[in-house]
């Protein structure tokens, strides 16, 4: 039942004014603190006057209150399953649970090492363990860092044992001296001690050997804390529900999908304040009671929104299966079909996405073959390999294992250059398949040495056979071998993996195509070709000391156009030969890159050199009609480690246990279709980035991110880790999860750290961090 509309309207405005005590998003409501001492600050409350695009927000909010429209939907996110995602506050005040895994979205990503060991037992809790200095980022709005008066936390120690607080490089007060078990220690803070954005704190521990365990933290107005503040906000996963006390919060970060409506229920008199906001002012709210149980959000779609629940009215509400729900029935996944009687893998080494107007539309280079072959293909356009050169992206690509658990790298700490023999390969699980198993590549790195050819009945590697291992071989050559080979074994069911190297330095300019986007004179030393070593090639770096004149990075971006519609000409000679064959709608053809390469977008060329999407995102195109539909285009996240479990599902082969990634086969069919998901990588385990959507997030050994639009600035020139809290917070989390859990984190089990699963959730419930 709708209430009467001046009731209505304050709750509006309540839901639109609470917003700003949300952390990370700080939006104009400063007088609403006025000058109060510390001691009686309150957190925002209603003011006779909202702010403007408060007020712009009532007429939506009320508007979205109006019942369920009869529509045909389903569940595309739950907010139970998601619970490690959530962020507490209760009365106002943030409050990190120690005890959860998710207290991994704070600790800074672990680098340059762990300094907190999340989910372990001490003293009979489960709590975070902290080295003897670690620190936590906590994110808080400008008007909320004011209202904060002191941290309170319960905490495990020695006696002995002292507890030094920083704060954003300062410290808090004077040093806590702890006794023996578990305690509960409030720390006075100054006003003007924490800011708008995200705060750094650092906790250093001194005294007798020992560390400190933290099960809970909270950031209050001041006085003696509850007992427990985790208890205003519990979770049922058999109900799915959430029992919310009066006044806490819940809140996720998330990109809002296209048609989205938030739909949940409670009863009696409770009320559910509801509020989606973005970094740039946009908001959305209203009431869950009663008899409305749905808040239209398509007004917000395509946003990334921290999105809040809040009970009022009454002491604690149940909310019953909260849920984001999208417009139209669930996907339906197809009947499992006929195996491919042969599974072809191609990689074009280092070929970048962007160059390819099959995956971005408006690139150069003509590639009449890519678009001809993509109207029968699915075409994954978010596509990351997990690593920025060929040993690191290889294993994955072999394993469906991110590298921390493979372990393949060539620079930093630890790492070895070959895939160990523990992990099973793709080779040997499709010949355990029946397949035949033969290879070529021309990329000297993928030998037998390092693990490449385990599984093959036959491996060849054409650059070895010269006995150099960056030499030159025209992708026609090795086009030619792989057929040779399949036509050898056309007879039986087989896998073919075959590697080229056209766009792979040197860089050869190949005609007419080079004559076509270099069509002025050029008088430059690039007349024919262009290596890392005219640039001043650097081994430890795998880059270019020398930026050349503009003209010169023209003509080699123009060079590397030309390769790689010389390598598109190979395809389609490719395909038409196993259509003269008579194979071609018996076959899996996965067309793909190992990394990409730089062109001095940021002062470098080659690869290996940083985490850019010039480097990092490659081309998937997968031709397989029986299980992905033709003409398929899938702009949601796909990885390295989704290829072999693909293959494995095609194939009907049982599944491999250990593999990380999950087949991309339903994501085609339309499952999880409109949800933002991940795409992740790595360069050497000590730099990290994650896209997510438009937005990306790329992170170092300092552990401060760096914030990217690939949208709107796909060169990523801008960081606006600043500018966007909302973007930076939601990015942070998913990535700073993950990394906490890379080792163990499986995609099939427990789906994505966007869009968790209710089997992933029961399993980060008990999840530890190492």
């Amino acid at each position: 039942m709708l209430q009467p509309s001046g009731v209505r309207t304050r709750n509006v405005l309540l839901a639109v004014l609470g917003a700003a005590a949300v952390f990370g998003i700080g939006f104009g409501v400063r007088a609403m603190l006025g000058k109060q001492p510390a001691s009686e600050r309150k957190p925002p409350t209603i003011v006779d006057k909202p702010p403007v695009d408060a007020a712009v927000a009532i007429s939506d909010a009320l508007a979205a209150d109006a019942g369920a429209p009869g529509r045909i939907e389903h569940a595309a996110f739950s907010f139970v399953a998601n619970r490690h995602a959530a962020h507490r506050f209760t009365g106002g005040a943030p409050v990190l649970d120690g005890s959860d895994v998710g207290f991994a979205r704070y600790m800074r990503f672990g680098l340059p090492i762990p300094r907190w060991h999340v989910g372990h037992i001490r003293g009979g809790e489960r709590a975070a363990i902290a080295d003897r200095i670690a620190s936590l980022e906590v994110p808080l709005s400008s008007e909320h860092a004011k209202w904060v008066g002191q941290i309170a936390m319960r905490v495990h120690a020695a006696k002995g044992l002292s507890l030094q607080i920083k704060i954003n490089g300062r410290k808090a007060a004077d040093k806590v001296k702890l006794e023996d078990g578990w305690q509960t220690i409030a720390i006075p803070l100054e006003p003007g001690r924490l800011g708008d954005g995200e705060n750094l704190f650092v906790f250093e521990t001194t005294g007798k050997k020992g560390t400190i365990a933290v099960s809970w933290l909270m950031l209050g107005p001041g006085g003696p804390p509850p007992d427990d503040p985790r208890a205003a906000a519990k979770f049922d996963a058999k109900a799915d529900s959430i029992t919310l006390a009066k006044d806490a919060s819940l809140v996720w970060y998330l990109t809002v999908p296209d048609d989205g409506h938030f739909v949940a229920s409670t009863t009696g008199a409770c009320k559910i304040e509801v509020r989606a906001r973005s970094s740039d002012g946009a908001f959305v709210g209203g009431l869950i009671a009663g008899d409305t149980t749905r808040i239209d959000l398509t007004s917000m779609a395509g946003r990334v929104v921290a999105f809040a629940l809040t009970t009022r009215e009454c002491p604690s509400a149940t909310i019953a299966s909260p849920r984001i729900a999208v417009h139209g029935p669930d996907p339906t996944v197809r009947p499992k079909a006929a195996p491919p009687r042969y599974i072809v893998l191609w990689v074009m080494d280092a070929l970048r996405a962007d160059k390819v107007p099959t995956f971005t539309p408006g690139a150069r280079a003509q590639t009449p073959n890519f678009d001809e072959l993509a109207k029968s293909s699915a075409v994954f356009r978010q596509y990351y390999v997990q690593g920025n050169e060929s040993q690191t992206s290889h294993s994955s690509v072999w394993t469906g294992l991110y590298p921390a658990v493979h372990n393949v790298r060539l620079a930093g700490v630890g790492g070895s250059y070959k895939i160990d023999v523990k992990f099973e390969t793709i080779a040997a699980l499709l010949s355990k398949a029946g397949m035949v198993t033969t290879g070529v590549t021309g990329n000297g790195f993928v030998n037998a040495d390092g693990g490449y050819a385990r599984g093959f009945k036959e491996f060849r590697n054409m650059m070895r056979e010269k006995g150099i291992i960056n030499g030159i071989i025209y992708g026609a050559q090795i086009v030619d071998a792989a057929l040779g080979q399949l036509d050898k074994h056309r007879a039986e069911p087989t896998y073919l993996f075959f590697g080229t190297i056209d766009t792979h330095g040197p860089w050869i300019a190949r005609k007419p195509w080079i004559d076509i986007y270099s069509p002025g004179p050029y008088k430059g030393p690039f007349q024919e070709f262009g290596t890392a070593k005219d640039l001043g090639f650097k081994p430890g770096s795998m880059g270019c000391s020398i930026i050349p004149p503009k003209e010169d990075i023209e003509r080699l971006r123009a060079i590397y156009d030309s390769a790689i519609s010389y390598q598109d000409k190979e395809l389609g000679r490719f395909v038409e030969q196993l259509k003269a064959w008579g194979i071609w709608d018996q076959t899996m053809l996965i067309v793909t890159a190992d990394h990409g390469e730089e062109f001095f977008e940021d002062k470098r060329c080659g690869h290996g050199g940083s985490l850019r999407d010039s480097l990092i995102r490659v081309p998937l195109l997968v031709h397989d009609p029986a299980r992905f539909p033709g003409g398929t285009i899938v702009d949601e996240g796909a990885e390295g480690v989704d290829i072999l479990p693909t293959m494995l599902d095609a194939m009907g082969a049982p599944i491999l246990e250990a593999a990380q990634g999950r087949s991309l086969a339903e994501t085609a069919q339309g499952v999880g279709r409109g949800w933002a998901t991940p795409s992740y990588t790595s360069m050497y385990e000590y730099a990290h980035a994650m896209r997510i959507g438009r937005w990306k997030v790329r992170v170092g050994v300092t552990g401060v991110p760096i914030v990217g639009d690939m949208v709107a600035d796909p060169e990523e020139k801008k960081d606006l880790s600043g500018s966007r809290p909302v973007e930076r917070r939601m990015l942070t989390d998913n990535l700073g999860l993950f990394l906490g859990l890379r080792k163990a984190w499986k995609k099939r089990e427990w789906g994505i750290t966007t869009n968790v699963t209710a089997e992933g959730a029961a399993a980060l419930d008990d999840a530890q961090t190492p």
